[in-house]
């Protein structure tokens, strides 16, 4: 269990909030970070959003597989019915992906989602470049915004919330409470399980997909090979992908390899995880031990066809470029997010911004010829945690979590519609088919959206750009569901204190060690050592905390 430290809380977040940090503190009671809760409060009442008045094209009950739906919705249901909050100030700390928004005075959009929400919405966007580094800033700075980004698979994030920054959430949540904040309670049992941090609520979790990448493949290059779209194996797919690249370009004479882009786990090499099996970062063998990955007879089959494929010119020479805009080359293989691939920019616009280029979704085949194997995703995506400080006024910390309730309304109400699309008729219109599409001249007056906690997505919406792909795509993802496992320490990632301190160093030491292989700069043989080294310098005390978390959510 990570102990919450009262000194390190008052570097963090200053002396006025030690008072709410103690009480959150005792209240821990030695309970474990994924196991049952306090015993002063209860899990959240689940209250689910209104169904969509439009029935899914594919419905379907395999677990990490949603629904599927070509159909948008006809009218948007109201998802928050309370006064708008009392003109206070919101402020927010979030990462962003785009160009910055326009400023409060030139901005409609913004002036009308202060109007709403009742307050004045300040956020500060930090690019993601620099979002870690930033975020650690912010920590050590005592200065926390109401609201604030979290990726709880991070060190320094959980760094945050072992110091106390954050509000302990799990009474003002327990049981009917949260139903005062609907779209909130919107969140099944085992999602704020998950996100428990020493069996209390830091965090509130979007509601995220079990599975939300799935590769795709040009099949006017793979119908070229010997092998076609179907390889059976892990030898079939390199045969495919070194005749690819042997092909040298293709429509309009664009320079084509059988893979242009490797980025490390969870990136583009989660799709060879799921090729040759690897299973979870931590996982339990055959004896019932904690190990990770690494150290596991499939990772290093891996990393030698990786190394081969690199050798043998199936990789693009910059497929490691740290910027993916120079990557100009065609690919076999890509590993796409399910909704930009199924959206109105995704194959259908792949395929007219290249002329002669065929897309379809891709099945990964086992390497042994058996099937894949996936990882689900954790039950939620990213989450929001509130400040420590605003938590010691109630009638501040009720404008501050109206202000997240309003910001994560689920697909097809009014309120997400706003949110992500806009005002209409000025950031966009509804088309034939009752799709607002957006109009780009608007576009950065947009950026100001709180992007933290999305509501329910309603399942995978397929554009109608994307209808010739619908039925691969279910194909293609059913098997991918199918074939997925869920991983040990979901809900656990605070219980290794030596995680939240050196999990970064580690993370980087076996990049650059998996890179080094695989472009030849290390050996295969190395790998050994590399293991011994790796476990040496934290990776046998992350297990045995892990270990010792599974053993008391067990009990």
């Amino acid at each position: 269990m990570v102990e919450f430290s009262r000194r390190k809380f008052l570097g963090a977040v200053g002396a006025a909030g030690a008072a709410a940090a103690a009480g959150a503190t005792g209240a821990c009671s030695g309970d474990s970070a994924g196991g049952a809760t306090g015993g002063d409060y209860d899990m959240p009442t689940y209250q689910p959003a209104p169904e969509l008045d439009v029935q899914p094209y594919y419905a379907t009950d395999t677990p990490g597989m949603l629904d599927v739906y070509t159909e948008y919705p006809k009218t948007y249901f109201k998802s928050v019915s309370r006064e708008p909050g009392s003109g206070g100030k919101v402020t927010c700390f979030q990462l962003t992906w785009g160009d910055p928004s326009k400023p409060l005075d030139e901005n409609p959009y913004w002036q009308e989602l202060n109007e709403r929400i009742g307050a004045s919405y300040e956020p500060q966007f930090v690019p993601q470049p620099v979002f870690y580094e930033k975020f650690a800033t912010m920590l050590a700075s005592g200065e926390v915004p109401d609201l604030v980004f979290m990726d709880d698979q991070k060190a320094v994030s959980l760094q945050g919330i072992r110091d106390g920054a954050f509000a302990d959430l799990s009474e003002v949540f327990s049981g009917d409470k949260i139903l005062k904040w609907p779209n909130l309670a919107a969140r099944k049992e085992e999602i704020w399980r998950a996100g428990l941090k020493d069996g209390r609520i830091f965090q509130v979790p979007s509601v995220g997909a079990a599975l939300t990448n799935i590769p795709t493949m040009r099949t006017d290059l793979v119908d070229q090979t010997s092998i076609g779209r179907a390889p059976k194996d892990a030898d079939e797919l390199f045969t495919m992908l070194k005749e690819v690249s042997a092909l040298g370009t293709g429509p309009g004479g664009q320079k084509v390899y059988g893979l242009n882009r490797y980025d490390p786990f969870p990136g583009t090499a989660a799709m060879f995880h799921r090729l040759f099996k690897v299973g979870p970062e931590w996982q339990l063998n055959g004896d019932g031990d904690l190990v990770h990955l690494i150290e596991t007879e499939n990772y290093r089959l891996m990393l030698e066809w990786l190394a081969r494929a690199w050798a043998e010119g199936i990789f693009d020479p910059i497929s490691m470029t740290p910027t993916a805009t120079d990557i100009v080359s065609g690919a076999a293989i890509r590993y796409d997010a399910v909704w930009g691939a199924t959206s109105a920019t995704g194959l259908s616009q792949w395929e007219a911004d290249l002329p002669g280029a065929k897309y379809d979704f891709f099945d990964m085949p086992g390497f042994d010829g058996s099937a894949q194997l996936a990882v689900r995703n954790i039950p939620y995506g990213k989450s929001t945690c509130v400040s420590a400080k605003v938590a010691e006024d109630e009638d501040r910390l009720t404008e501050v979590l109206n202000v997240l309730d309003y910001f994560c309304a689920p697909f097809g109400s009014e309120e997400s519609l706003f949110v992500n699309s806009g005002q209409e008729g000025r950031h966009f219109d509804f088309d034939e088919n009752g799709i607002p599409i957006p109009n780009p001249e608007y576009a950065t007056e947009l950026g100001v959206q709180y992007v933290g906690v999305p509501g329910d997505s309603g399942g995978y919406q397929v554009h109608p750009n994307a209808l010739p792909w619908v039925d691969s795509f279910v194909t293609a993802m059913e098997s991918l569901a199918q074939n997925s496992i869920d991983r040990p320490l979901t809900g656990l990632e605070s219980a290794s204190q030596t995680f939240i301190t050196k999990g970064a160093q580690l993370k980087q030491s076996w990049t650059d060690f998996e890179n080094g292989v695989i472009t030849g700069r290390e050996s295969i043989g190395d790998l050994e050592s590399f293991v011994s080294n790796y476990m040496s310098q934290g990776g046998t005390q992350v297990r045995d905390e892990y270990a010792q978390a599974l053993k008391d959510a067990s009990e």
